[in-house]
């Protein structure tokens, strides 16, 4: 039907396709990370730790922003899946364009806003004063480049659930090394290092949106892309909010229940904030392997619902759930073995701030399980037309038990491993709430009571 090369999760052995289908989504998240751990790594040797921090700072707030909006696009995929599974072209083409129409005009609004607010923002997670103005102009030009960064997203989830995963890793590498290239040119041209890394990146989303739309305009039937006829469905559109808002909701979940935390880790130091930002980006590869077979889950799942295939849709689950435990376990153990090697690329010499990170790693890879089964049983609950249940389970673990623990337990031992502490416990309860709501929707899906489209 697409005549293009992508994997039909409908046929065929299951585990050689979810590996050829993840290899690709792990390699381009760990490039994205990589290649965005040089505005880190660059800092941290041409400039200083404020710098370092300003950076950091802005995190939970492009998270917040950013993915929001993003989440809509693991809607599409849940969607798109299950049309590729029934073989129904014209409601996939209508799907298709109104997903490009969604992600231009929710990056439009965004970089408005974003670029209106960023000094409240900025205040609102307690930026010390120090690294203040680096921080806000750093979020200014990064919220810039939003409609890139949400046509980029949402165009990979039109390739990916149709089972290419190749050519977003290929457009990750291009805009990878566009960054790099401009890190470090940039910032022997421009005084200010922040927004030389912040103008790099900014560029690189751009290119990663131009490639990704290029490759669209290029498909072969029903999936191709006409700029020139592509037309929103009111239709189509509500499919993908049904679908998109819980998940958006969920991904919004995480960074508001980290505000609190954030403020908290502002509050130690500059410091505090560099260890705790290279911390977060080693984790970030990490969390490559987990969300490469959490995709693979909703993909694998979506496409054997869509063809009606309960055994396909069973196996599905338990190979991803199975392979990503297996991987993962290998990747915590690999980051808790070499820790500290991963954290001196980032911090030079400060070694107070290399002490926060190595605390930050050591906690987090030996929960590393809790949140693989997370994004796995995650994914699947999504697949089967639950999104809402992920939602209030992350509202009730995520949101409410870390405002908790921030309110009752942190100001009684108000140290650095306490607030790391939180994260982990938050995962093992919310993994535990997915095993009983996956349990509940497995049985309905059993007995023919699943949410179809």
């Amino acid at each position: 039907m697409f005549r293009t090369k992508t994997i039909d999760a409908t046929q065929g052995p299951i585990i050689p396709q979810i590996i050829i289908f993840a290899i690709p989504l792990i390699l381009t998240t760990l490039i994205q990370t990589l290649f965005n751990a040089v505005d880190i790594a660059v800092l941290g040797n041409m400039a200083d730790t404020r710098a370092v921090a300003a950076v950091g700072a802005t995190t939970t707030i492009v998270h917040l922003i950013i993915d929001a909006f993003v989440g809509i696009s693991s809607g599409a995929k849940i969607v798109l899946s299950r049309l590729i599974g029934r073989n129904d072209e014209k409601e996939l083409h209508r799907t298709i364009d109104t997903s490009i129409i969604l992600a231009v005009g929710f990056g439009i609004i965004i970089s408005i806003a974003g670029i209106a607010f960023s000094p409240f923002f900025m205040r609102w997670v307690d930026c010390p004063t120090e690294c203040f103005d680096d921080a806000v102009i750093y979020l200014q030009i990064y919220l810039a480049s939003a409609p890139a960064i949400l046509l980029y997203n949402y165009g990979s989830a039109v390739l990916t659930s149709a089972g290419d995963t190749r050519r977003p890793l290929y457009f990750a590498i291009a805009s990878g090394l566009l960054n790099v290239v401009l890190n470090i040119v940039l910032c022997l041209v421009l005084p200010n290092k922040v927004v030389a890394v912040a103008i790099a990146t900014a560029a690189s989303q751009v290119l990663s949106a131009v490639l990704v739309m290029i490759r669209l305009c290029r498909l072969d039937g029903i999936m191709r892309v006409r700029i020139s006829r592509i037309r929103f469905n009111f239709k189509s559109c509500m499919q993908l909010l049904r679908f998109g808002v819980p998940l958006s909701l969920q991904t919004l979940i995480y960074p508001l229940a980290n505000l609190q935390i954030a403020s908290a880790i502002n509050s130690h130091g500059v410091a505090c904030m560099a260890g705790n930002s290279a911390a977060s980006t080693v984790e970030q590869m990490t969390a490559a392997f987990r969300n490469a077979f959490s995709a693979s889950t909703a993909t694998f799942i979506g496409q054997n619902l869509g063809a009606e295939k309960p055994d396909r849709v069973r196996k599905s689950l338990w190979y991803n759930l199975g392979l990503a435990l297996l991987i993962n376990t290998a990747v915590s153990l690999t980051v808790l073995f070499t820790n500290e090697y991963w954290i001196h690329i980032f911090l030079k010499d400060d070694m107070s701030a290399v002490e926060y990170a190595l605390t930050r790693n050591d906690m987090l890879m030996a929960a590393l399980p809790f949140a693989v089964v997370n994004a796995v049983l995650g994914s699947a609950i999504q697949a089967f037309g639950y999104p809402i249940c992920s939602t209030i389970n992350s509202v009730a673990w995520v949101l409410g038990f870390r405002a908790l623990w921030m309110t009752a337990i942190y100001p009684s031992h108000p140290t650095y491993a306490n607030l790391i502490l939180c994260f982990a416990v938050s995962w093992g309860l919310t993994m535990i709430c997915n095993i009983v709501i996956f349990t509940f929707v497995y049985i309905r899906y059993k007995k023919g009571k699943y949410k179809r489209i």
